[in-house]
């Protein structure tokens, strides 16, 4: 019988050349995932944003109350609910962009923005600007003036103003 037919195993120089064929695809491929992975982060952000924008719209207009504003952390990666009834303002939840995602802008005064008890936004809509550190790529939370209507677009609303 032949020693070599009797083994079905593989030898550690046949493990090492797969590893390392394996190795060498994976560090040639990688920068091609790591910005649509970027652009998906930035994505799935603006989304959460609008949502939370729109939690925080239906709440003032359930409870009638205009106490109710987001704060955006320019520069950062998270922005925070709050609720101002009394001198201090309760933070409801604080939000955490993920680390490649950073709020480049707002219109807002002061970045804040507050709705009334009708669900329109105080003093004037506006616009968030997300931007993904890794492929700089932006994203637009846009709050119409008038309406009220929260939307994500890929670029700046027509009537773009800068404070």
């Amino acid at each position: 019988m032949n020693k070599r037919a009797a083994s079905s195993g593989f030898t550690l120089i046949e493990l090492a050349l797969v590893v390392s064929i394996i190795g060498i695809i994976l560090h040639i491929s990688l920068p091609f995932f790591i910005k649509p992975l970027g652009y998906y982060r930035l994505k799935t952000s603006a989304g959460k944003m609008a949502q939370d924008l729109r939690e925080v719209q239906q709440r003032a207009l359930n409870e009638e109350s205009s106490y109710y504003n987001i704060f955006f952390a320019l520069g950062g990666s998270y922005y925070e609910v709050r609720k101002a009834e009394s001198v201090s303002p309760k933070v409801i939840k604080t939000v955490a962009l993920p680390s490649t995602v950073k709020i480049a802008a707002t219109t807002f005064s002061n970045n804040s923005l507050s709705f009334t008890a009708k669900g329109t936004p105080y003093p004037r809509g506006g616009t968030v600007t997300l931007q993904d550190a890794v492929s700089g790529r932006l994203l637009y939370v846009i709050v119409a003036s008038v309406t009220g209507r929260i939307r994500v677009s890929s670029s700046p609303p027509e009537s773009w103003e800068v404070e």
